[in-house]
């Protein structure tokens, strides 16, 4: 295995990751600010 391919690996997970990451946010402060969870997040925007 090169070294290459190593970084372009890596980089796909980091990726995904970050993708799954972000939708995991936003469903937990969806949730959260409809009263459904029992925990508010307040969004700093």
């Amino acid at each position: 295995m090169k070294r290459g391919q190593l970084g372009i690996i890596e980089f796909k997970y980091f990726i995904v990751g970050l993708f799954i990451g972000l939708i995991v946010i936003v469903v937990v402060v969806g949730l959260g600010s409809s009263g459904v969870l029992p925990f508010k997040i307040p969004l700093v925007c």
